[in-house]
């Protein structure tokens, strides 16, 4: 019976034992899992981590270039913005000059000088000459036909010019519409500077920018 007990008590020991070696080892097992969940966390948090940071450098950049994409058009809209009140400005000062000059001296130069030039561009058998109500009386005979022989001498087209009678054209300046009005030639001094209007925008692209437009 004793001896019985005794065989009782080491199967129980050893039982015992066995469950402390397998609770050890589950508790070694439970401390290693905690110790691999924790260092995945941390190294999942890291990656989490870095990849917010670069997303969010990622956008700051974004915001940044657009930012500066924005200026820079900003910057190009009102530089166009000022070279075309520069460009508008010089063209208001040349015409306001040119009306300066009526009844000057040499005016009437200027006028054979434009009627020539229309002549010459709207290169038709015959045309009628206009003008401003201020400019229309300075118009003769005598001014036309020198105007008729520059053209043919620079042309080698004879054409034949005449003087409108009232109904004057606004602005100062000549307006030759060829017989039959399907062709005119505008050379009042406001249409002549607006067609110099792309060269004196080079000119200040030139002065501004070494020849180009500032950005």
């Amino acid at each position: 019976m004793e001896q019985s007990l005794n065989d009782a008590d080491a199967i129980m020991a050893g039982i015992l034992a066995d469950a402390d070696a397998e609770a050890a080892r589950l508790l070694a097992e439970a401390d290693e899992y905690a110790a691999q969940a924790a260092a995945r966390a941390r190294e999942q948090a890291a990656t989490l981590a870095a990849e917010a940071a670069a997303k969010a450098e990622g956008q700051a950049a974004a915001i940044v270039a657009e930012a500066e994409a924005k200026a820079a058009i900003e910057r190009r809209k009102r530089s166009l913005l000022s070279q075309e009140r520069l460009a508008a400005g010089i063209i208001e000062r040349a015409v306001a000059e040119v009306a300066a000059m009526a009844g000057a001296p040499g005016y009437r130069d200027v006028l054979l000088a434009w009627i020539t030039e229309a002549a010459i561009g709207l290169s038709a058998e015959s045309a009628a000459v206009n003008a401003s109500r201020a400019d229309l009386p300075l118009i003769d005979d005598a001014m036309l036909r020198v105007a008729e022989g520059a053209a043919l001498k620079a042309t080698g087209k004879a054409t034949s010019l005449r003087r409108v009678d009232g109904d004057p054209v606004l602005g100062q300046g000549v307006y030759l519409t060829a017989d039959g009005g399907r062709l005119a030639y505008d050379n009042r001094a406001a249409t002549r500077f607006e067609r110099y209007r792309a060269d004196i925008r080079r000119r200040i692209y030139t002065a501004l920018g070494a020849g180009k437009p500032r950005s």
